[in-house]
């Protein structure tokens, strides 16, 4: 972590500099190099042209054969001293010293050049040492002579000296440059590059936050500024673009709160007038009854034939608003693990001794080992029983075989949960295992836009007698109150098929 924010805060003005001044020193390190290496190879050859102009000198103030040598040499001697030569001596025909010492030693060293009769040495020195410590020097005394030989060395330590004072000017030269780019470096960068840039980080970083009316202030003339202001483009853009979708946004909430209003009246409008259709019928009959008992005049055996009559539309009422009570007060009863296949065939049992169930035959197709169910179980039973009888119904005015199938299995499905915060939409949600029963008739089916409206209330496709419509939305709200669901397929002629799910439940009876 605190490489990173090290890395972080060097950012890149100090990466930029940092790469220039090694640049800098690597090229400004080459080329002294390369200088050095030029400066050592001129002021040596230097040298070797200095010592054969010695020789020529030399050479040119030898004495006739007739005077003294000592006295003859004197000149070259004095020569030979002030250019530094040292360890020089001057041999004669037949060996005979005139002028120096003559040293024992062989010469060693590089060759360096060879005349017809002039040869120089280097000693030391070398492409990666230098120059070298000395030059030796090897010449005979005339070119058409054998006889007689000049040797002397001509030390190279001023030369040296000089190369050192190279060295130490172009290393402060290199100091002294690299200063010089890092401080007008670090200002052009500074202003051109790093401050633009971080003013669009910031910027960057404020619209990001929220603020979209944060704009980068970048006013330089290059490619950077000319960023700067695409960006500002692009917020402004951005902006417009994001208060255009609040305003949709909130005429599209507006829209749907008032849909969700006019809806809801509908529904209401719907219910109420369903509730009012039929209560109205057997309220139109207690009203004739109590009128007729309002009259008088009648038999005690009439008079308790229209009560029993009046109680029964009283208990139809009752029916009716107990249905709708039913539909949103929430379960009273602890919710238990329920089998559902055990509830099907309890339902189908019961069902056996009922009038319009006779002559059913129903084929299990039940999965055994089925995860339970958390529901009431008395309401499950309701569910299934509205169903099947709806099935049973479905023979009425057919021929043939009045067969219902009941199978049963699991199933996976995506199940959706409603956000908090956004209301309107809706997150996906994790899959999970449902458990469904699915009950399958041979009777006359239904057209598809009474299969798309068999859920409503108060809608039925039965007699007057047979029904109020209430039976399967009733069912539906339910099995919804529980997290499941009831699905339909049918079409006319070809039966009906309804299929109820259910979430399967743990072991231990939770949700899973």
């Amino acid at each position: 972590m605190k490489d990173s924010m090290m890395k972080r805060s060097l950012g890149i003005r100090f990466q930029l500099i940092a790469g220039i001044v090694i640049i800098t020193l690597a090229s400004i390190g080459l080329i002294g190099a390369l200088s050095v290496v030029i400066i050592e190879r001129t002021a040596f050859y230097w040298k070797v042209n200095e010592a054969e102009r010695l020789v020529a000198f030399v050479r040119a103030a030898s004495p006739p054969e007739t005077e003294d040598p000592s006295i003859g040499y004197r000149y070259a001697v004095k020569a030979l001293k002030e250019s530094g030569a040292a360890e020089y001596a001057i041999v004669g025909p037949g060996g005979r010293v005139l002028a120096g010492e003559l040293k024992t030693r062989e010469p060693g060293g590089e060759v360096v050049y060879s005349g017809e009769s002039v040869t120089i040495r280097r000693r030391g020195g070398g492409w990666l040492h230098g120059i070298g410590d000395a030059l030796h020097v090897t010449a005979r005394l005339k070119q058409e002579e054998k006889d007689g030989y000049l040797s002397f060395v001509m030390p190279l330590s001023g030369a040296k000296e000089d190369l050192s004072e190279v060295r130490r000017f172009l290393v402060i030269y290199a100091l002294l440059d690299t200063v010089i780019i890092v401080v007008f470096g670090a200002y052009f960068l500074s202003r051109y590059i790093v401050g633009p840039i971080r003013a669009l980080d910031k910027a960057a970083t404020r619209i990001a936050g929220g603020n979209l009316d944060e704009r980068a202030d970048a006013h330089v003339d290059n490619e950077v500024g000319s960023l700067a202001a695409s960006f500002n483009t692009m917020a402004d853009r951005l902006s417009s673009e994001i208060k255009s979708l609040e305003r949709v946004n909130q005429e599209l909430n507006t829209a749907q709160e008032e849909l969700l209003r006019s809806s809801t009246l509908a529904v209401v409008g719907r219910l109420a007038a369903g509730i009012a259709h039929e209560v109205g019928n057997p309220l139109g009959a207690v009203n004739g009854y109590l009128d007729i008992l309002a009259k008088g005049g009648l038999s005690k055996d009439e008079e308790q034939d229209i009560l029993e009559r009046t109680v029964k539309e009283v208990s139809r009422i009752d029916f009716i608003v107990r249905e709708f009570l039913e539909i949103s007060r929430p379960a009273s009863t602890p919710l238990e693990p329920v089998d559902m296949n055990s509830v099907v065939r309890e339902t189908v049992t019961t069902l056996e001794a009922h009038k319009d169930f006779k002559g059913i035959d129903t084929a299990f197709v039940l999965k055994e080992g089925l995860p339970p169910v958390l529901i009431d179980a008395r309401k499950l039973r309701q569910v299934f029983m509205n169903i099947l009888m709806n099935a049973a119904h479905s023979f009425a005015g057919t021929g043939g075989a009045r067969r219902v199938t009941v199978e049963s299995g699991t199933e996976t499905k995506a199940v959706s949960r409603r956000r908090r915060k956004d209301d309107p939409r809706f997150s996906p949600g994790r899959e999970r295992d449902f458990v469904f029963i699915r009950i399958t008739d041979e009777g006359s089916g239904m057209s598809e836009e009474a299969a798309t409206r068999i859920f409503e209330p108060f809608y039925t496709t039965k007699g007057p007698s047979m029904g109020t419509g209430l039976g399967l939305f009733v069912s539906q709200s339910i099995i919804k109150t529980y997290g499941g669901e009831i699905t339909l397929s049918s079409s006319a002629g070809a039966g009906s098929s309804f299929t109820v799910s259910l979430p399967a439940s743990d072991e231990k009876g939770e949700k899973a």
